[in-house]
């Protein structure tokens, strides 16, 4: 293999590890943040997917790619304000 061919395949599997891994780096920023208010979520990669499923659903079966990012922040909200809940309840620790 040529050194050029090597640096190609070097920056493409750069460029794939940042892009994905972009999402669990926002996931890691937002349990920061909810470690400050002293809960923690351990379950956000699951809201995560899950939102990104249901996104995609929603903006295939309504063929609008908008409809699909307001249903994905409805699911990660409605699993959001569910731990917030659960958390509150006596005898939950965390």
């Amino acid at each position: 293999m040529s050194q050029s061919a090597f640096i190609i395949v070097i920056l493409a599997l750069i460029g794939g590890a940042l892009r994905v891994s972009t999402p669990f780096m926002f996931v890691a920023l937002g349990e920061c943040l909810t470690e400050k208010s002293g809960r923690v979520n351990l379950g956000l990669e699951g809201t995560l997917v899950l939102g990104a499923m249901s996104g995609y659903a929603i903006s295939y079966h309504s063929g609008s790619p908008w409809l699909g990012v307001l249903g994905a922040g409805c699911a990660g909200s409605v699993l959001g304000a569910m731990h917030g809940y659960i958390c509150k309840l006596p005898r939950v620790k965390w």
